[in-house]
């Protein structure tokens, strides 16, 4: 049972008398802590310094191993991406997007896997940032995986996750203050891969974003790297080299670590208070953990 599941099946009417029957078995699984990896590199990029493709790819090989908690790299892919998954991979879209070569790397890594199919779901706005769009191919091509793996007509607005047979979810947001979320990220990304579209969370400051999380794509397998090579400000671009990429498999907690890590060095937008939508996604919604007291932080440096 994976520990979204677990939670709202303790949570249930049921609760009260598994207490009775399994006290140690639900006292373990409210012990133990989620795992968050921040691996760091100073030599990935600066802001006049071109990426570092052998360091980006460390980062992602040091990161994913000591998530699943192997030092084999296949093995660790193995351990999130299944022979009889479909994978989705979904970019951070527009405004501010990834770094190509993140992308190609957890590309890279899903094909270690080998799954029955996998696809990258580039937003559909990406289209017109031919730089990004070139470096991205040419990245793939790099790796032999065929460039057909790219489909822009998945991650659009309104999305169309819900209509293919994905079993299995990696998402790569990137991080930035934003006018309505206060600073964007994991959360806030579902509701805009959402088949409702992120419009209907915007009148609340995304506050009912972690609505979609357990309901749309709950039944997939889902892994966490987000792209926080480098953080933005609202629709500028880069604002900070943070030179970190984040590891999770829990939605919420891999955000709560990657706000945490944003607010080192950068601002929220204006008063926004990013952390809400962020906590309700657990408190009201039950799709991960935002308890700081229960997540455990490990951080690298390449």
């Amino acid at each position: 049972m994976t520990e979204m599941n677990r939670r709202q099946f303790v949570s249930g009417t049921a609760a009260a008398g598994l207490l009775a029957v399994m006290p140690e078995q639900l006292l373990a699984a409210s012990d133990k802590k989620t795992k968050v990896v921040v691996v760091t590199c100073p030599d990935a990029l600066d802001k006049d310094k071109p990426v570092n493709a052998d360091a980006v790819r460390k980062m992602m090989e040091l990161g994913v191993t000591r998530l699943a908690g192997t030092r084999d790299l296949t093995r660790a892919w193995k351990t999130f991406v299944k022979p009889s998954d479909n994978v989705a991979v979904a970019d951070a879209g527009t405004w501010l997007l990834n770094v190509p070569e993140v992308l190609v790397e957890i590309m890279r890594g899903v094909k270690l896997a080998a799954p029955s199919a996998m696809k990258l779901t580039y937003c559909a706005l990406d289209a017109g940032h031919t730089d990004f769009m070139g470096a991205l191919k040419e990245g793939l091509k790099g790796a032999t995986i065929p460039e057909e793996v790219m489909d822009g007509s998945i991650y659009t607005i309104r999305s169309k996750y819900h209509q293919q047979s994905f079993t299995n979810l990696i998402m790569s947001p990137t991080l930035k203050s934003h006018s309505i979320a206060g600073v964007s990220g994991i959360v806030k990304h579902f509701a805009t891969m959402s088949k409702g579209g992120p419009a209907p969370h915007h009148a609340n400051a995304m506050e009912t974003a972690g609505s979609v999380i357990v309901p749309e794509f709950g039944h997939m397998k889902q892994l966490y790297v987000v792209d926080a090579l480098r953080f933005g400000e609202t629709t500028r671009g880069p604002q900070f080299w943070q030179k970190s990429l984040i590891f999770g498999t829990d939605p919420v907690a891999t955000d709560v670590i990657a706000l945490e890590v944003f607010l080192r060095n950068c601002k929220t937008f204006g008063e926004l208070p990013p952390d809400h939508h962020r906590n309700l996604a657990d408190t009201r919604y039950a799709a991960g953990i935002s308890d700081r007291s229960k997540i455990e932080l490990i951080e690298l440096r390449v």
